[in-house]
């Protein structure tokens, strides 16, 4: 499966991964890869799965017809998903990365 946004993947990878977060690529099998997934520091697993939207996302309704229904199926296997839009993360990355951070020790807190 091609990256779709990998600057957006690999500068959101780098970010969490210079605050200790253990970030792994492309988690999963076939259509069901997650671009980003958090690992869990205090068991097996993973705290948080994060999707980032693509260059073409926007432009077609049905590539995001096709991401709800993959997130509604990731969420039913357990999956806590938080999309990244390009758009927010570039006018405004401090507080993306600030809206993630919270997410995670939030999600570590209740595990």
């Amino acid at each position: 499966m091609t990256r779709v946004n990998p600057s957006l993947e690999d500068d959101i990878y780098h970010a969490l991964s210079e605050r200790k977060y253990r970030v792994e690529r492309q988690i999963g099998y076939s259509e069901y890869r997650i671009d980003l997934a958090v690992r869990n520091d205090q068991q097996d697993g993973f705290l948080l799965g994060i999707e980032c939207d693509g260059i073409t996302y926007h432009r077609h309704p049905t590539v995001r017809d096709r991401d709800r229904l993959r997130q509604l199926v990731l969420e039913k296997l357990g999956w806590r998903i938080h999309r990244v839009w390009s758009r927010e993360w570039f006018r405004d990355r401090d507080s993306q990365i600030e809206q993630l951070v919270e997410q995670l020790e939030h999600l570590r807190l209740q595990n």
